[in-house]
């Protein structure tokens, strides 16, 4: 389970145990940034930022690295800069100086790296990127064993209803134990279930997994589903995923 760190600022944010006990600077952000002001990371205040860091572990003023996410199985080497235009949903990096970052406001975000903290993954997986595979195409990516990895809050089994064509989907890439069915009614998926799976089987022994649900847990995470779908507002909010490999 991930651990929920809440800075002097009052910026709430979550880390990994694992991760964190391997030295890997990281963190899920959520929607409370400091003062308790709704915080989207698409859009930071530079005092967020400098808690968010902290929260994740370094004082330093990493810069945080993005790319227009497509909901694909597109994966990008970080560098020192980020082309203009850059399409994709994950991130594989070997530079302490860079913090990789995802959006989610839904999607399940996932950080993974190597035994040795050497090789980090920044993933964005909704289930278009699940069923593309974007978590094992990162995987294959890192180019090492990736050994830890730690899922964020994303939407939870009962708060993610889909069509029968979209279960389909997720059958057809081994992932039917995440379909849960009964007579009658629409499919429910476990889409943190699904990037457990992908992950134990591209090598990860070691997953800490958030409960929260963004969907439910309105107090501290954005929902697309809940505020846009459901709520008829024009957008929702995002929270990030970010990390960086150890120096």
């Amino acid at each position: 389970m991930l651990k929920r760190v809440v800075h002097p600022s009052g910026l709430v944010a979550y880390r990994s145990p694992a991760l964190a006990k391997l030295g890997v600077v990281h963190a899920f952000s959520t929607r409370i940034g400091p003062g308790g002001v709704e915080l989207d990371l698409r859009d930071p205040p530079p005092d967020a930022l400098d808690a968010l860091r902290e929260c994740a572990g370094t004082r330093e003023g990493l810069p945080l690295r993005a790319m227009k996410q497509v909901h694909g199985a597109a994966v990008h080497e970080l560098g020192l800069e980020v082309p203009p235009g850059l399409e994709g949903d994950a991130w594989v990096s070997s530079r302490s100086d860079r913090l990789a970052l995802v959006y989610t406001a839904d999607c399940v975000p996932v950080l993974v790296a190597s035994a040795d903290g050497k090789r980090v993954a920044a993933i964005h997986a909704g289930w278009r990127g699940l069923v593309a595979e974007v978590i094992p195409a990162a995987l294959r990516a890192l180019g090492t064993a990736p050994t830890i990895a730690a899922i964020g809050p994303c939407l939870s089994r009962r708060s993610c209803e889909m069509g029968p064509e979209v279960a389909e989907q997720f059958r057809a890439v081994g992932l039917a134990a995440c379909i849960h069915e009964e007579p009658g009614a629409r499919p429910y998926v476990d889409l943190r279930e699904a990037a457990r799976i992908q992950l134990e089987r591209g090598g990860c022994s070691t997953i800490d997994i958030s409960d929260r649900c963004t969907y439910e847990h309105s107090d501290e995470l954005p929902s697309h589903r809940r505020e846009v779908t459901h709520g008829g507002r024009p957008r929702s909010g995002r929270i990030g995923a970010l990390i960086a490999a150890r120096s």
